[in-house]
């Protein structure tokens, strides 16, 4: 389990929230997304040990992914009975498309969303209108976030922690996320120009026009131009 910023939880606290974890989870059938196999791995085996006997994880577990594509492949069509835990960037880059793509099902599944630092406000927000039951930030794993999430859930509840509901409850400017110059670049990018196009079209050098563009790609945290300029029209931050 991942330590909460700050604080080395004990280990009979980590054993005390894995138990809940496991407890909540005995309903659903169970779909993790992580691009860190083996984190996935000791968590499952965290979670089994906690309670061996069937139904156990593995009876329950539909798959461990690493990439959306690989969600895709065995996230089942009826899906209301299952739980996936998947973190926000995946080998084949942002899940918010795939997020928004599973949310629109008649019947989707229960989605717990991991996400890391640095946290941006624009995909906290964008994953949020997307409709996930609820937004984990993976530093608070430690002091019993992701089983505050599953509490809330089994009442209900969508669930945003603390760390990231100070993100949705306040009205913050794009310009926390990109820089001015970055939302000059960022139409001209979903435009398709390329970085010599961008630089002459802003009269700066082109060196300088793809060290914003490689800024970019990182605070929207995607593989590429490509998919930047379209998770870009996506949030909103381009027409």
């Amino acid at each position: 389990m991942v330590e909460s910023a700050g604080q080395t939880p004990d280990h009979q606290t980590l054993v005390t929230f894995t138990a809940q974890v496991h407890q909540r989870l005995q309903r659903w059938r169970v779909l993790i997304a992580t691009p860190h196999r083996p984190y996935a791995n000791l968590l499952m085996l965290q979670l089994v040990n906690e309670q061996p006997e069937p139904p156990g994880l593995p009876q329950r577990l539909l798959a461990i992914c690493d990439s959306c594509s690989a969600v895709r492949q065995h996230l089942p069509d009826k899906a209301d009975d299952v739980f996936v835990l998947m973190e926000d960037m995946l080998r084949d880059g942002s899940v918010l498309p795939l997020v928004e793509e599973i949310m629109q099902r008649p019947l989707p599944p229960c989605v717990v969303l991991a996400m890391g630092s640095p946290l941006q406000p624009a995909l906290v927000r964008a994953a949020w209108r997307a409709g996930v039951q609820a937004l984990v930030y993976t530093d608070d794993y430690g002091n019993g976030e992701l089983a505050r999430s599953m509490a809330a859930i089994d009442r209900g509840e969508r669930y945003c922690g603390a760390t990231m509901a100070a993100l949705l409850v306040r009205d913050l400017p794009l310009d926390d996320a990109l820089s001015r110059r970055e939302l000059e670049v960022l139409p001209l990018l979903a435009e398709g120009l390329t970085n010599r196009q961008i630089a002459q079209r802003l009269q700066i050098a082109e060196v300088t026009a793809r060290d914003h563009v490689q800024r970019i790609v990182q605070k929207l945290q995607v593989s590429d131009r490509t998919a930047a300029a379209a998770l870009a029209v996506r949030l909103g931050l381009v027409p």
